[in-house]
C-alpha cells in the first residue's frame, strides 16, 4: 500500500511508520522540515500549508492518509499556544482536502487524528461515538472544528474515521512518564477528586486499532480508541503505584495543580468515562483490556530495555 503521513516525526505517527516500513508499505510523510531517508519504503516530501506545490511531488495514488499533524497540547496553554493547537489542525487538514480534490485517484480513507476531549466532563456520565455534543470548552472546540474540517473530505467519495484517543500509555513517551516521576519519588497519589475518569489506551493497542480502522470498510465516522475499562484517577493511582512497586498516598489539591497549569489542568483534574463501542462491535481484539496488565507491560518493558 501507499500511506500518507503528517505528523510523522511525532509520537504516534513515528511508531506507525516503524510498523508500516515492516509491512513493505510505502510511506509518503509530509514534513515542514528538511527530512531524508535512504530506506527504500519512506519518502519525505516537505510541504507548506500556505503553499500546495508540493503536491507535485506526490505519487498518482495514495491507499491510506494519517493525519496527526498539529501542535502539541503538553506545552502551556497561552493565548498564543491555544491558537497555534487549532491552526496548526485546521491547516493542515484543509490543505488534504485541496489535494485530495485535486488528486488523480481518490484515497481510499483518510484516518484523522481526534481527541475524547470532545465529550463533556463528567463523573456520572457514560459516553460513546453515538452521542454528539455542541462544543462547550477550549478542547471540545478545537475537536469540533476539527472533524467538522476532516469530514469534508468525505464529499470526495473518501471513507473518514475519526479516531477520538484516549490517555495513551507508553513507558517512555506521551503523559505516563510524568505522570510516573512522583511515584518515582514517593509523592505519587489523588490529584484533586480523584473521582475524575481517567479513559485510558495502551500504545500497542491504539496503533492496531489504527491500522485496524485503516482496512475495514465499514469503519466510519467517530471511532473511541480508548480501553475497555476507563478507572478513576483514584483507581488509577493505585495500579499505577503497584506497577511501580512504590506508595501511593500523597493527596495534591485541585487548586494547586489549576494554579500552576491554569486551564490546562483539565487534562489532569477532568475526564471523561468513554466506551470503544465502534471497536467492540467490529470485534477489535484488545491486547491490553485492563489497566493491570498494561502497566505491567509497559514498566517490565522498560526495565527490561534500561537493563
Amino acid at each position: 500500500m501507499n500511506v500518507l503521513i503528517t505528523g510523522g516525526t511525532g509520537f504516534i505517527g513515528g511508531k506507525l511508520i516503524e510498523i508500516l516500513k515492516e509491512e513493505h508499505d510505502h510511506v509518503y510523510i509530509l514534513s515542514r522540515g528538511n527530512h531524508t531517508s535512504e530506506h527504500p519504503y519512506l519518502h519525505y516530501i516537505k510541504y507548506n500549508p500556505d503553499d500546495d506545490t508540493w503536491m507535485a511531488d506526490m505519487p498518482k495514488h495514495i491507499d491510506i492518509i494519517y493525519n496527526f499533524a498539529g501542535a502539541s497540547l503538553q506545552h502551556r496553554w497561552t493565548d498564543a499556544h491555544k491558537q497555534e493547537i487549532l491552526d496548526s489542525r485546521i491547516d493542515v487538514t484543509r490543505m488534504l482536502n485541496r489535494w485530495v480534490e485535486q488528486a488523480e485517484t481518490t484515497p481510499d480513507v483518510l484516518v484523522n487524528a481526534s481527541a475524547i476531549g470532545y465529550y463533556p466532563v463528567s463523573e456520572s456520565a457514560r459516553f460513546d461515538e453515538e452521542d454528539a455534543f455542541a462544543p462547550h470548552d477550549f478542547l471540545s472546540s478545537v475537536v469540533t472544528a476539527w472533524e467538522r474540517e476532516a469530514q469534508k473530505c468525505s464529499k470526495h467519495g473518501v471513507r473518514v474515521v475519526l479516531a477520538r484517543f484516549g490517555l495513551i500509555l507508553d513507558s517512555e513517551q506521551g503523559a505516563l512518564p510524568k505522570m510516573a516521576m512522583p511515584y518515582r519519588l514517593g509523592a505519587g497519589g489523588t490529584l484533586g477528586s480523584g473521582n475524575q475518569w481517567y479513559s485510558w489506551i495502551h500504545v500497542d493497542d491504539l496503533l492496531n486499532a489504527l491500522l485496524f480502522a485503516g482496512v475495514n470498510k465499514d469503519i466510519e465516522g467517530p471511532v473511541n480508541m480508548t480501553a475497555p475499562t476507563p478507572h478513576r484517577q483514584k483507581q488509577f493511582s493505585v495500579y499505577l503505584a503497584a506497577a511501580l512497586g512504590r506508595p501511593s498516598f500523597v493527596k495534591v489539591p485541585g487548586f494547586l495543580i489549576e494554579k500552576v497549569l491554569g486551564e490546562q489542568s483539565m487534562l489532569i483534574l477532568k475526564g471523561q468515562y468513554v466506551k470503544p463501542e465502534v471497536l467492540m462491535e467490529h470485534d477489535f481484539k484488545f491486547i491490553f483490556p485492563t489497566l493491570e496488565i498494561a502497566l505491567e507491560d509497559l514498566f517490565e518493558e522498560g526495565a527490561a530495555a534500561k537493563a
